[in-house]
């Protein structure tokens, strides 16, 4: 993570979003730190909660770069990755995002497991159980 992103998505979003400043510094830790990806995402689902207006636009540079930068992962029983799964961030609520995901894992994959998991990663993590 660099001081780029920071300049880039975070510091624009901290004049449109003061009322949201833990959201913000909560993803800038987690995003630097590269640790809590769902954290990350669920950082972006408060702040699109508050966006009015001309807010949301402001809200796309950190969607693209979420959108980049995660995955959702999809591992078996045995904690076995099957998938890596592109982040798209097309819903208004984290709820609604994880619906989405849950119904394209049940209607569009055909996996040989009894349990799915599904989590957030970051894509250059190492995703081996």
């Amino acid at each position: 993570m660099s001081a780029q992103f920071l300049h880039d998505v975070l510091v624009p979003l901290s004049d449109a979003f003061y009322k949201q400043a833990d959201a913000i510094l909560d993803l800038r830790e987690y995003a630097l730190s590269k640790q809590n990806p769902g954290r990350c995402v669920s950082c972006y689902f408060k702040l699109f909660s508050a966006a009015r207006g001309d807010k949301v636009r402001r809200l796309q540079a950190l969607r693209k770069w979420l959108e980049t930068n995660l995955v959702v992962v999809a591992r078996d029983e045995q904690d076995r990755l099957l998938e890596r799964i592109p982040l798209y961030l097309d819903e208004g609520d984290l709820e609604s995002f994880c619906q989405r995901m849950l119904q394209e894992v049940v209607h569009n994959r055909v996996y040989n497991s009894k349990r799915i998991e599904l989590q957030f990663a970051f894509k250059g993590e190492s995703l081996a159980a």
